[in-house]
């Protein structure tokens, strides 16, 4: 599967008038908490006011001798119709690298997300959002291979994105910002993406079903143990792939997989494969 209006004219002011409806039709068939969303990327996670969201989300990274598990439960709440709270706490189920395993809690993340800017018509909606959100060290960064960080991370990004009736682009960017622990920084990332999707079908205030396809960009910086810069570490990966997303009134269901296309480690490193995902949710 997170606020301060500014408008560009009086007429789109909404943050202070009553919410434009679109026709029920297409991607807007279903009220905005139930409308598609990537499944890859950041953000975009706003299900209007008093709206709660829990969610059960799983993930594979697949890599040459290696592989990495993920079992995710979150609750989202929508505190206004511009701000949501996103809170995550990710399972490793199995972390494999080579012949040495481990399993258990991993961060906690805490998001909160805001509308920066929105503007609506009958016909389309076009929003950007503010993302930040901090990890906190619950997992274990002496496991083997590790399941946390062992420190706190920091998340900043934007999203931006524009919803008619068949069509639903994106693009969001971000970082990760890490910090030290125990002389050891594991190397800040950067996230570029990018998604498209389309409406294959609907029926009105009754079910959604879509099409995604997201390309996921990641820039890792070098990391550092004791002083010294690990030349083994960071690199720009590329995926991309397809997503399908099918939503009641209550109920959501996407799965989806991103193949690596490009993968351009620093030095002499493993490579990733593939990335699937899947996640069920149900709101209250």
């Amino acid at each position: 599967m997170t606020s301060l209006s500014s408008v560009v004219a009086k007429e789109n002011e909404n943050w202070f008038v009553d919410k434009i409806e679109q026709p029920h039709i297409g991607n807007f068939a279903l009220p905005i908490s139930q409308q598609a969303g990537p499944l890859f990327s950041f953000g975009q996670n706003m299900p209007g006011k008093g709206v709660l969201q829990a969610v059960a989300f799983g993930n594979q990274l697949k890599g040459t001798r290696q592989s990495f598990s993920e079992f995710v439960p979150s609750v989202l709440y929508g505190i206004t119709d511009r701000i949501s709270i996103f809170i995550e706490l990710p399972v490793a189920v199995k972390f494999k690298q080579k012949q040495f395993v481990s399993r258990g809690l991993s961060d906690l993340i805490i998001q909160l997300e805001g509308v920066t800017y929105i503007h609506e018509t009958t016909k389309m909606v076009n929003e950007i959002t503010f993302v930040g959100n901090m990890s906190f060290p619950t997992g274990s960064f002496t496991k083997n291979p590790p399941t946390g960080t062992g420190s706190p991370r920091f998340f900043l990004g934007f999203t931006a994105s524009h919803s008619e009736k068949a069509w639903y682009y994106f693009t969001s960017l971000g970082g990760i910002i890490t910090t030290f622990h125990k002389n050891t920084k594991i190397g800040n990332q950067f996230l570029y993406q990018f998604g498209l999707g389309r409406n294959i079908a609907y029926k009105t205030d009754a079910w959604i079903l879509n099409w995604l396809i997201e390309l996921e960009g990641i820039f890792g910086q070098r990391s550092e143990a004791a002083g010294i810069i690990d030349r083994n570490s960071g690199g720009n990966t590329l995926l991309l792939g397809p997503s399908l997303w099918f939503s009641t009134q209550r109920f959501i269901i996407q799965g989806g997989i991103l193949a690596v296309v490009s993968d351009r480690p620093f030095g002499i490193q493993v490579k990733n494969q593939y990335l699937a995902a899947a996640y069920v949710g149900w709101t209250f």
